[in-house]
C-alpha cells in the first residue's frame, strides 16, 4: 500500500514540476523583438544605418543620406519619443535638426535609464517649408528595442532583451528559478520515501 501511495506522489510531484516549467518557459523565450524600419523605396533618403540596439544612458545615433537627384532640401529633423517602463509611458516627442557632414546627415540623442524602446521618424524640409515624414503618420513610427524592455501586451506585462536574462522579474507567473527549487526538493523528497 505504501509502496503504491510513493508511485503516486511521484508521479503527482512530476506532473506539478512539468505544469511550474511550461507556465515559465515559454515566457522566458518571448524576448526578442525586431526594430520596426521605414520603407525608403520611394523616399529621397538612402543608406540608413542607426544604432540598435539602444542602450540605456547612451547616445543612441541615426545616420542617413540624401539621394543625388533630390532638389530643394533644406535640412533634415530627427524626431525621437522615449518609451520607459516602472511605469510604462512613453515621453512627449522631441524634434533635434540633423547634422550635414561627409554626405551624411546625422542625429544623437541620450536613451533615459529604463526605457524599453526610441520611436523615431525623420522630417525632410524643404525650400517651400513643407515636409515630408519618413516614416508617414499614418504608419506609425520607426523603432528601436532596447537591450532590455518591458511592454504590456493584451494586459499583461512582457520583459525581454539581452540585457534582461538574469532578472527574475522578467518571467511572469512564479519565477522560474522557483521551479527548479521546486524539482530539486521533489527529488529529495521521493528518495527518502524510496
Amino acid at each position: 500500500m505504501e509502496g503504491m501511495f510513493n508511485q503516486k506522489y511521484r508521479i503527482y510531484t512530476t506532473a506539478l514540476i512539468c505544469i511550474l516549467l511550461c507556465i515559465n518557459f515559454p515566457n522566458a523565450l518571448a524576448e526578442t523583438r525586431d526594430d520596426t524600419i521605414p520603407n525608403l523605396e520611394n523616399s529621397p533618403l538612402e543608406n540608413l544605418t542607426f544604432t540598435t540596439p539602444s542602450e540605456d544612458l547612451s547616445e543612441w545615433k541615426l545616420s542617413v543620406s540624401v539621394s543625388e537627384n533630390s532638389q530643394n532640401i533644406t535640412k533634415l529633423k530627427l524626431e525621437t519619443q522615449i518609451c520607459v517602463y516602472d511605469p510604462i509611458v512613453c515621453h512627449s516627442p522631441e524634434f533635434i535638426d540633423m547634422t550635414y557632414n561627409d554626405n551624411l546627415w546625422s542625429g544623437t540623442i541620450t536613451t533615459l535609464e529604463k526605457h524599453s524602446y526610441v520611436n523615431w521618424r525623420i522630417h525632410i524640409v524643404y525650400e517651400n517649408e513643407s515636409e515630408l515624414l519618413i516614416p508617414e503618420r499614418s504608419d506609425g513610427y520607426a523603432k528601436v528595442w532596447s537591450t532590455c524592455w518591458e511592454i504590456m501586451e493584451n494586459k499583461e506585462i512582457i520583459t525581454g532583451g539581452a540585457d534582461c536574462g538574469d532578472n527574475d522579474e522578467n518571467i511572469s507567473g512564479f519565477p522560474f528559478f522557483s521551479a527548479i527549487i521546486s524539482l530539486t526538493l521533489a527529488t529529495i523528497i521521493i528518495k527518502k520515501n524510496q
